[in-house]
């Protein structure tokens, strides 16, 4: 899943006290931040696999420290408590553990069977979605809607264009990733999905003049 995460990070400015954009944006992309600089340093391994799942040819052979349950949650208290210390906003940190968490339980629903639930287990789950191509896009293209809706009616934007350019970055880099061609490469893929954090810094950009509303 890919627009699926940041459909929740987008969803929950509708929160009262929500963190900004750019900051629920990392953190339910946050265990795919760790993810490439673990494969970097040899920590994690995967491989591609053309026919793995119907929708990514990604094998994720081993990522017990950034996609295990266990860990899933160790790095959701992580990401809260530096927020909570920074920012003092108790609410705010406890919705960013549950966003962080949260893209495990997104890719438990799509991921095949290749998800640990302990660091040092073989033991590994997944529903397993991605091989009903169909399906996973209306739910995941359905769920980014929903979010983006939720979102614009919980803001006054000054960069309005910049949030929507965003978004159809979003939606264009899905459409590519599902209809284009299989990866080169490893490392194309483990340099590539650090880019991620352009995504982040254009989402600060995007409300660095916004202005919530009280409600919101």
């Amino acid at each position: 899943m890919f627009i699926g995460h940041y459909a929740l990070g987008f969803a929950s400015a509708k929160i009262k006290k929500s963190p900004s954009l750019a900051t629920m944006l990392m953190a339910v992309v946050f265990l795919d931040l760790l993810w490439p600089v673990f494969v970097l340093c040899g920590i994690e391994t995967f491989r591609i696999d053309i026919g793995n799942t119907k929708i990514t040819p990604l094998n994720f052979e081993s990522y017990p420290y950034s996609h295990s349950l266990l860990m899933a949650l160790v790095w959701g208290l992580v990401f809260g408590l530096i927020y909570f210390l920074i920012t003092k906003n108790k609410s705010g940190a406890f919705l960013l553990v549950g966003l962080v968490f949260s893209h495990w339980i997104l890719d438990f629903i799509t991921h095949r069977p290749d998800l640990p639930i302990f660091p040092w287990d073989d033991f590994k789950v997944g529903l397993g979605l991605w091989n009903y191509p169909v399906a996973e896009s209306i739910i995941e293209i359905g769920m980014f809607i929903a979010g983006v809706f939720l979102y614009f009616n919980s803001a006054k934007h000054k960069r309005r264009i910049v949030v929507w350019a965003l978004v159809i970055t979003f939606l264009v880099v899905h459409l590519a990733n599902l209809l284009g061609p299989p990866p080169p490469s490893k490392n194309a893929v483990t340099w590539s999905a650090n880019l991620v954090w352009l995504f982040i810094l254009w989402a600060w950009w995007a409300e660095k003049k916004t202005e919530v509303n009280e409600g919101g």
